[in-house]
């Protein structure tokens, strides 16, 4: 029997260093594209890195497997089971997506923005499918650009089908063949688009083919609830994981000069691979006390707090404050490369800045609401060696925090 009201009322702290982290690594694509380009190791090192940290997005999916994998199959006893999980989903993600896209309706004239009939697609979360064809490139301003949001479709879309197969489902040992199952039906999807001359762009960003990673962290966190014991193992499998995956991405970075999502090899195999670092790198900061103390820090859990608003507004407010330092007194410096590195650093800053009120502010009063969507269980008693196990996945390395789901 599983302790279901417990543990969908938690999370554990490290879990928002993560998704500081993984914000960092989207950030730092954009320094990376404007750093200036220097002969001298650091430099070039820096610049292989910057171009490949896209794979903060993926750290992105494993981590939303984990987490909302855990609160479904911890909850599929809870009498308000689709009702309470739909309603605290939408007042986490709607309020600001949907805001943000009235903004830019609103702004449609001013930022020259052509929407030519296609917005209903972000509406409905599809830009991430073949329903439009180049609606990316074609859709917006040479200048404005909002084609980070195919990783919010890839998720939604995750949360409308994955809560009504674990329901159904329940069992913890048939889900886990079901992951691997999917994990390498994506990867099969995935070959298959590329060797039959799919976009490169439309592999990286279409749900199916990207749904391994997805199911990386759905595996790890049914496998976590396996027991303390099996933990223990996960504990050690990561401990050679996470070294193997890096020093193989290493090996698919270097031809290139850095780890591209559009190389054939990455999309075959480096994808999964980044899979594995991830859950690798959840698995020790939930297991290994060293290893949390490490990511856990201060700075990077606030910036995971955030990490949700930072991530929709960065793109968009980036592009339009690099235009404005083009076509205003600024052109001159612009034609300096510090200068423009500086700039990336000042709209980044300032686009932290906006989430952080819009946290605050707006999607807060939001937030504050889920205390009017609880899970509700039939009365029953939850055994103490089931608590215990969940206790020690919660705890380990890490301190409890007020939810945040």
């Amino acid at each position: 029997m599983r302790p279901a009201a417990k543990t969908s009322e938690q999370h554990v702290a490290v879990l928002d260093a993560i998704r500081g982290l993984a914000i960092l690594l989207v950030l730092f694509i954009h320094v990376g594209e404007r750093m200036p380009q220097l002969e001298s190791g650091g430099w070039k090192l820096s610049r292989i890195l910057a171009s490949s940290s896209w794979v903060g997005v993926d750290l992105f999916f494993v981590l939303s497997g984990f987490l909302i994998t855990g609160i479904l199959y911890d909850t599929t006893g809870a009498t308000n089971f689709f009702r309470t999980f739909y309603a605290r989903r939408f007042l986490r993600i709607f309020p600001l997506y949907y805001g943000f896209l009235i903004v830019l309706w609103a702004l449609t004239i001013p930022l020259h923005i052509e929407w030519n009939g296609r917005g209903w697609i972000y509406m409905l979360y599809l830009q991430n499918t073949h329903i439009l064809k180049n609606v990316h490139s074609a859709t917006f301003s040479p200048y404005f650009k909002i084609d980070h949001l195919w990783s919010l479709a890839v998720e939604e879309q995750f949360y409308c089908l994955w809560p009504a197969v674990v329901f159904l489902i329940k069992d913890r040992h048939r889900l886990i063949k079901l992951t691997v199952i999917l994990m390498i039906a994506s990867t099969l999807v995935r070959l298959l688009m590329l060797y039959s001359g799919k976009s490169l762009w439309m592999i990286y960003i279409f749900t199916p083919a990207r749904a391994d990673s997805l199911m990386m962290g759905s595996l790890l966190v049914l496998l976590f609830r396996c027991g303390v014991q099996f933990q223990r193992r996960l504990k050690k499998w990561a401990t050679f994981v996470l070294p193997t995956s890096i020093v193989l991405l290493v090996i698919l970075a270097l031809p290139a000069g850095g780890l591209s999502f559009s190389s054939r090899n990455v999309i075959c195999v480096g994808y999964t691979t980044i899979a594995f670092a991830s859950a690798s790198l959840i698995a020790l900061s939930l297991t290994s006390r060293r290893f949390s103390n490490v990511i856990n820090r201060p700075a990077l859990r606030w910036l995971g707090k955030y990490s949700y608003g930072i991530y929709i507004i960065h793109l968009p407010v980036m592009m339009v404050l690099l235009h404005l330092t083009v076509v205003t007194q600024f052109e001159d410096l612009y034609s300096n490369p510090f200068w423009k590195l500086f700039v990336v650093l000042i709209t980044e800053a300032f686009t932290i800045g906006l989430a952080f009120l819009s946290y605050n502010l707006y999607e807060s009063a939001f937030l504050k609401m889920k205390r009017f969507f609880r899970y509700e269980f039939p009365d029953r008693a939850v055994p103490p060696s089931d608590v215990a196990d969940i206790d020690a996945v919660l705890t380990c390395g890490s301190q409890s925090a007020p939810n945040s789901l």
